[in-house]
């Protein structure tokens, strides 16, 4: 991972954060959000990241768009190119058009795909060492990642997901150059083998903790950020490999599925 003060994360507060509507497992519409206390646990991760030492940048929240405080779902930054989301969920295509307007204005070249392919942004592609990890099979395309890895010149490993886990930063946890974490029954057979053979000794965390968004992480050098204390094997699996852990309790989030990582856009330089 690089140095803390290399990275530059954006963040965008909870200021319409809402559950309106039901796209996922995690949601329910009778389960209303407290927002005074969501502000508290979005401001204890901003606290954290400052702590850390990596750059924060802020982005506006726009009324009527409540999972906009997601903001990597519906972007995703390589360098000075930006890639707009291609939601497969209608609900959630309002968040595309101010993210783009935002980042086009600050020179990003802004990339738009082919109607066909279905992309949700930085939840969809983790950076590990020089290489990234593509999802595909719940909410983005297969076809989506060649087209991307071709668009951006990067290398991508494909990982097809199963339902529940609908987005690839709830199943795999990028940790150092040598390991991840990940959920094995969270992908088909084939793509768990991948995983396997590519990274012997890679953490597996259990479905239940994974369903605490154990592994919707974010790792600072060696600390990792968890959006849980609810995943406690994950937790000392990963003291035992010699990270610190800080774990939060985004209970609010976890109301629309999302943790620590789905709060956070990452740059990728």
């Amino acid at each position: 991972m690089r140095p803390a003060a290399e990275r530059h994360f954006y963040l965008c507060p909870p200021t319409h954060y809402e559950v309106e509507y039901v796209i996922n497992e995690w949601m329910n519409l009778d389960n209303r959000v407290d927002k005074d206390l969501a502000q508290k646990q979005w401001d204890q991760l901003h606290r954290a990241y400052q702590d850390l030492g990596v750059r924060l940048t802020l982005l506006e929240p726009v009324a009527g768009i409540p999972e906009l405080v997601f903001p990597g779902d519906s972007i995703f930054l390589h360098g000075q190119q930006a890639v707009a989301s291609n939601f497969r969920h209608a609900e959630r295509a309002p968040e595309v058009e101010p993210k783009v307007a935002w980042f086009a204005e600050r020179g990003f070249t802004i990339h738009r795909l082919p109607p066909e392919l279905h992309f949700e942004g930085n939840a969809e592609l983790l950076r590990w060492d020089h290489r990234f990890f593509g999802g595909y099979g719940v909410r983005t395309d297969e076809a989506t990642l060649p087209y991307l890895a071709d668009l951006l010149d990067i290398e991508i490993i494909p990982l097809q997901l199963q339902s529940p886990f609908f987005h690839l930063d709830v199943t795999v946890l990028p940790l150092n150059a040598d390991t991840v974490a990940y959920v094995p029954q969270a992908f088909t057979r084939e793509s768990c083998e991948r995983l396997q053979d590519l990274i012997p000794n890679a953490i597996p965390v259990d479905v239940e903790e994974a369903r605490q968004l154990g592994c919707n992480s974010m790792v600072v050098e060696e600390t990792v950020i968890m959006s849980t204390p609810r995943a406690p094997r994950f937790a000392a699996a990963l003291q035992e490999r010699g990270f610190r852990t800080i774990q939060l309790d985004l209970t609010e989030f976890y109301k629309s599925g999302g943790g620590v990582k789905c709060l956070t856009l990452e740059h990728y330089q």
